[in-house]
């Protein structure tokens, strides 16, 4: 449903109104049903006529539902007249002066079918004629179209069928009220529910349901073949409206107002008598027989009607009864589902929680995997680096040690040769200056390995 169709629902138009009811007279009587944004009562109390019979109210809640429930107070007594309870079909309350210009008094109480919806009388080829209701929302959603009507039917009963279904094979021996609260939880706001057994042949009943909007229809039809106590239904277009109770005139309304101020005075009367001090019977004569025979005629009739008010009572309280606890069902449907929907959305976080914890604990574990493989391979690559300096260091110890070596020997070999030259050529170092040290001979050699001599080819 759009938004604008819930809109539409807050709305309710009350008709048949007294004149004598004022705005808190009605505010006080559907203030129960939920909470009002805004009530308007025409005529206004500025513009009240002699010639003024009725008024008119339209009251919107907050809750299209309590729209809905209200429908049911139709035929309710408020002072002196039945009021008409009707769902409005816009979505804003009209001002005064279009309400009357509209011609909306004169329609007043009238149940209409919603703007989209139009009938029309289409002939036949064979001269005959039929009413024909067109419904753009069931070509849309392909369902199938109202039945034909013949021509001459009243509009108020064309509405009523096109907000009718029929609805068959239920099982034997159910119950009006299994049938109503399912109807009312899952496709709409059902204003009345006729059952109908049929036959003993027939192996299962049938019901006709009204609903309160002609949109819960096509909730239905889109339905049909919905499981019920184990049975598929068959949900159909209604060609007939339910037979109801004949809606109170405004004289009975008013006979039942006059006779509980009857009954009232009667019980003041009564009380009256009570309170007076006893005084000294008489025996009785025939005339006062006769007048406490016609007192107790009278207080028959009194406890009859007492009695006859007293279901009248007892039936609308259980109708109130059945409204609220068709309210609190739904609001524990309500709640039911929306905790089974926070169970999922929780569960969906756990489940998603625990996917993320594993994930990163994977990814720790990879971490640390990684860590530990690049710090042994760090480990490895430092101990052979270490390895390949040890033994560089070895073997540039070993190249000095030789070296010293070499020199050493390579010094001594020298000395010796110098020796063995002074012997053989005294004569020659006599003439030539005396030789150096052997500081002299380590100058040389250090010189020539300067100068870059091999330790082997000095020797």
């Amino acid at each position: 449903m759009s938004g604008e169709e819930k809109e539409k629902n807050k709305i309710l138009h009350v008709a048949n109104i007294s004149t004598a009811a004022t705005r808190d007279h009605i505010y006080n009587m559907f203030n129960y049903l939920g909470k009002i944004q805004d009530l308007k009562v025409y005529p206004s109390e500025g513009n009240i006529t002699a010639s003024t019979h009725l008024k008119t109210a339209f009251i919107k809640f907050e809750d299209e539902r309590c729209a809905e429930v209200g429908q049911h107070l139709t035929n309710t007594v408020l002072i002196d007249r039945a009021i008409v309870c009707l769902p409005y079909p816009n979505q804003l309350i009209p001002d005064e002066e279009t309400f009357f210009n509209s011609g909306g008094s004169t329609t007043a109480g009238q149940r209409q079918l919603p703007p989209h919806v139009t009938n029309k009388i289409v002939e036949l080829e064979d001269g005959s004629a039929v009413l024909i209701t067109v419904d753009p929302t069931l070509e849309q959603l392909g369902l199938p179209a109202y039945p034909s009507l013949p021509p001459d039917t009243d509009s108020a009963k064309v509405e009523e069928i096109r907000r009718t279904v029929y609805v068959g094979n239920l099982p034997k021996g159910i119950d009006g009220k299994e049938v109503l609260d399912v109807f009312n939880m899952y496709f709409g706001e059902v204003m009345y529910v006729r059952m109908a057994s049929g036959p003993d042949a027939l192996p299962c009943s049938y019901a006709y349901v009204e609903f309160s909007q002609q949109a819960s229809v096509s909730n239905a039809l889109q339905n049909d073949g919905f499981e019920f106590k184990e049975r598929p239904l068959k949900i159909q277009h209604s060609r007939v409206a339910i037979i109801k109770p004949q809606a109170k005139t405004d004289e009975q309304a008013l006979g039942e107002v006059e006779e509980a101020i009857r009954m009232g005075r009667n019980a003041d009367e009564r009380d009256r008598r009570r309170s007076r001090s006893p005084r000294r019977r008489r025996s009785p004569s025939p005339r006062r027989r006769r007048d406490s025979r016609d007192r107790d005629r009278d207080r028959d009739r009194d406890r009859d009607r007492e009695r006859r008010r007293s279901r009248d009572r007892r039936s609308r309280s259980r109708d109130r009864d059945r409204d609220r606890d068709r309210k609190r069902s739904r609001s524990r449907d309500r709640k039911r589902r929306s905790r089974s929907r926070d169970k999922d959305r929780d569960r969906k976080r756990s489940r998603s929680r625990d996917r993320r914890r594993r994930s990163k604990s994977r990814d720790r574990k990879r971490d640390k995997s990684r860590s530990r493989s690049r710090d042994r391979k760090r480990e490895k690559r430092r101990s052979r680096s270490r390895s390949t300096d040890r033994k560089r260091d070895r073997e540039d110890r070993k190249g000095e040690k030789k070296e010293n070596e070499n020199e050493t020997m390579l010094r001594e070999k020298l000395l010796e040769k110098k020796a063995a030259r002074k012997d053989s050529s005294d004569d020659e170092w006599e003439e030539k200056p005396p030789p150096a040290p052997n500081g002299g001979v380590k100058q040389e050699v250090d010189e020539r390995i300067g100068n870059g001599d091999s330790i082997s080819a000095l020797v």
